[in-house]
């Protein structure tokens, strides 16, 4: 059963597929050092004895449980071995520089740091969660073990291109049509943004560098070393100089407790020396916490810095996603090929979808992220062709006209005896044969037969047409 659960709780000790080494430096390897640290100085303080105190030998068994007990659980100060308890007044033992009472609570503190750095982890699968745009599940998918087959490999590049299509098509049908999917909390609809993942990516690196700060400044306050801010390198130069634990106070191995007994006619005051073995531990592993943290301080600030200006600079992204293609089968180098390379970064991509490829390269290799953006690219080019607004073709043209000329015969109030286009033109009666009707109605005959002409022409030109479409 327990081997079940540390397995169980192995998952979320693992690393993600959205990130990149600083980013597991914060999230991953510090939290997993921090717990193990927590765990070995429980072991010590919970199954051992953290502290033992030389005691009057008057003292019987009881009595020597109950000072050490009492000793451990109270605090105890720092008195250098050369210097007289008896000298130091009661109001002066227990001052900010001389308490000691961090040792009790050593694993608390470093089980809230760990959490601490766990956060900003969270908060950043919750929200590539909730983006439309797995970026987890397509880079683990990238780095599928399999994809050394061509086939599956070539199956998984169509299963991401067809995913990551349809979330940036959605992006843009939300931006094209101002769509406002939550109207309680507007804030909501920043999600489905070309730009929330980028950007949500360098808030969680902004959280990460504050997180390092404050926890190197909480390291500093829970030791009780605020008159010196760089502790970890006084230490050092403490070591450096053959300066000993004793004259420094940094993690005594010695302390003072006081304690009393009540007897039944008075109360006795006791003064005894302790051994706090637990500070051995506690030492080298604060020492070590000291260095890590400057560490990630330099590397996060790096890496802050870095994807702060690949992502908010458009021609970082332009020149990867050019140098790609270029290592790709695609003809990219002609006038035309740029301007559609430019439209594709602009207009499809953006840079969420620029994130999500930089992601599958950096975690599945160059090859594999050349071959997505290649099909992204010839994806691409099947959307905009559908997209385009094509001519319209000569025989709509022809029937528009036929349209409209029938239209122009009704307006006439004439009538038609059928469908076929054969008009009867009233005439006026007339008496004999007045050379001026006659005029007028062999013209109104001509004029019928080339309208008549006209129709038949357009009529063979349509069939033509649909003849040749057909075949």
């Amino acid at each position: 059963m327990m081997i079940e659960a540390v397995i169980s709780m192995a998952r979320y000790l693992s690393s993600r597929k959205d990130d990149d080494v600083v980013d597991r430096m914060n999230y991953l390897y510090t939290p997993n050092m921090l717990l193990a640290f927590s765990v070995l100085i429980s072991f010590k303080q919970f199954g051992g004895r953290p502290l033992e105190c030389v005691l009057p030998s008057k003292f019987p068994g009881s009595w020597e449980q109950y000072a050490e007990n009492y000793c451990w659980s109270q605090d105890s100060y720092f008195v250098a071995p050369d210097v007289d308890v008896e000298l130091i007044r009661e109001q002066e033992r227990y001052s900010e520089v001389r308490r000691l009472s961090y040792y009790q609570w050593v694993p608390f503190f470093l089980l809230l740091q760990a959490a601490c750095f766990r956060l900003p982890s969270f908060l950043w699968k919750c929200a590539s969660m909730n983006s439309g745009i797995q970026v987890h599940e397509i880079v683990e998918r990238a780095c599928d073990s399999q994809n050394m087959e061509e086939s599956h490999r070539k199956k998984n590049i169509d299963t991401l291109t067809a995913h990551i299509t349809k979330a940036l098509k959605f992006q843009r049908r939300v931006a094209k049509r101002n769509i406002v999917l939550s109207e309680l909390m507007k804030v909501f609809n920043v999600r489905y943004k070309a730009c929330f993942i980028s950007y949500m990516y360098l808030v969680m690196k902004v959280l990460y560098l504050v997180n390092v700060f404050a926890q190197f400044y909480l390291m500093n306050w829970f030791l009780r070393t605020s008159r010196n801010s760089l502790y970890g390198m006084q230490v050092i130069l403490d070591i450096i100089n053959g300066v000993e634990w004793e004259s420094s106070g940094y993690f005594p191995r010695v302390s003072i407790c006081d304690f009393t007994i009540r007897q039944v006619a008075n109360i006795q005051k006791y003064s005894v020396q302790c051994v706090l073995v637990i500070n051995i531990f506690n030492e080298k592993i604060f020492i070590l916490l000291w260095f890590w943290y400057v560490l990630l301080i330099a590397a996060s600030l790096i890496s802050m810095a870095y994807w702060t200006i690949i992502i908010l600079f458009s021609c970082f992204g332009h020149h990867f996603i050019k140098s790609n293609l270029a290592l790709s089968d695609l003809e990219v180098n002609s006038k035309t090929s740029k301007k559609e390379v430019a439209t594709f970064v602009n207009d499809y991509l953006k840079q969420d979808g620029i994130f999500v490829v930089r992601m599958v390269s950096l975690h599945a290799g160059l090859i594999f992220g050349t071959e997505l953006i290649a099909e992204l690219y010839k994806t691409f080019h099947g959307i905009a062709d559908d997209e385009k607004i094509h001519p319209v073709p000569n025989y709509l043209d022809a029937n528009r006209d036929d349209y409209l000329l029938r239209k122009r015969k009704k307006s006439l109030n004439y009538g038609s005896d059928d469908e076929g286009g054969t008009f009867l033109l009233p005439t006026a009666p007339t008496a004999g044969n007045d050379p001026k009707v006659e005029k007028d109605e062999s013209a109104s005959s001509k004029s019928t037969g080339r309208d008549d002409d006209d129709d038949d022409d357009r009529r063979s030109k349509k069939s033509d047409l649909k003849n040749n479409l057909y075949v």
